[in-house]
């Protein structure tokens, strides 16, 4: 394995593409450090050694979209007015979140996380985070126009760089200071 730049972000075309998604980037990047800071850090890591890296073997097209590249995410899919059968994502570490939003104009959509039996309301939007190698979901739309971005982080990346893997998420490292609030935790 040998990272390289996607076909689609080759060209002046890819220019545009990248920066049309920096800030979706920076947000979801923002939700993921709140969500899960260690997977955060380890997205940063990931970035500056791939970097470094392509630095190193004078790779310009990949440090010239490296240094354009605002998420600590290393890949992102955008899907336009497709349905999604029932999957998982088995390229991405089990730990990692995955951080899904939409936009478009379209009647409500049920984003199904399938082996947990939740549903969610996925409005224009929206923004959900899941392990999404774990939790086997799908979204069906019937009719409208709807744009959604699919932003994760591939396991072989990580592991070409060296990066360790970090924990699961854990909500028992929320800290309150309501104590009424702190009961509710």
């Amino acid at each position: 394995f040998s990272p390289e730049v996607s076909v689609s972000l080759k060209g002046d075309v890819g220019s545009k593409i990248t920066t049309s998604l920096q800030r979706s980037g920076i947000l979801v990047s923002a939700a993921l450090r709140v969500m899960h800071p260690d997977l955060y850090q380890a997205g940063i890591k990931t970035q500056v050694r791939l970097g470094k890296w392509a630095i190193r073997y004078q790779l310009h097209d990949m440090c010239h979209h490296l240094k354009r590249w605002t998420s600590v995410f290393n890949v992102v899919s955008v899907i336009c007015n497709r349905r999604s059968s029932p999957h998982r994502d088995p390229k991405c570490r089990p730990e990692a979140f995955d951080i899904m939003t939409t936009a478009g104009i379209y009647h409500p959509v049920m984003m199904d996380f399938m082996n947990l039996g939740i549903k969610f309301l996925y409005d224009s939007g929206s923004m959900l985070a899941s392990s999404c190698r774990l939790v086997r979901h799908h979204m069906h739309v019937e009719e409208g126009s709807w744009i959604v971005t699919a932003w994760y982080m591939r396991d072989s990346i990580h592991n070409f760089v060296g990066t360790p893997r970090t924990d699961y998420a854990k909500y028992g490292n929320v800290k309150c200071s309501d104590p009424v609030a702190k009961n509710d935790v």
